[in-house]
């Protein structure tokens, strides 16, 4: 029961870390893109999607530390199945799998951290569909601003 506490709590600190980090990620860019309304149509959005695939990256880097910290302290909780020795960059490597949904499987978790893994996914794929809207705002700002000079 222990190893199901241990995980379960790992499992929603780190979910509710990764939001907070997306949500601030946004909110921040989103100030910036405010506050610079000179800059080019390109620059904007570069800005944008440069700003949240960092954001990603460190919730994929996030998770995978977080697997490792639960796994190294509480060996109980499980590990990682389908190669012979498991190097911290593993743990990176399936925690990206499982964030994009991916799930190759030459890597999979045993034991109770699956339920970190899944959980990972489903966090994932809400974050990665929140950074497609805001993406698709600021796109569609643009092409409303093209049209706007189009018709003058």
């Amino acid at each position: 029961m222990q190893e199901h506490l241990v995980v379960i709590g790992g499992t929603l600190a780190l979910a509710m870390l990764s939001m907070l980090i997306h949500y601030e990620a946004s909110f921040y860019l989103r100030l910036v893109l405010e506050s610079r309304k000179s800059l080019s149509r390109r620059a904007r959005i570069m800005t944008l999607t440069s700003g949240l695939f960092c954001s990603h990256v460190a919730q994929i880097w996030l998770f995978g530390a977080g697997a490792w910290v639960i796994i190294k302290l509480f060996d109980y909780t499980g590990t990682l199945g389908g190669i012979p020795h498991i190097q911290f960059l593993d743990y990176v490597y399936l925690s990206a799998a499982s964030y994009t949904t991916v799930g190759y499987g030459d890597i999979f978790p045993l034991g109770h951290i699956r339920f970190l893994f899944g959980t990972e996914s489903l966090v994932g794929f809400m974050l990665l569909t929140w950074t497609a809207s805001l993406t698709f705002v600021e796109i569609r700002t643009h092409w409303q601003d093209l049209e706007n000079s189009d018709s003058r």
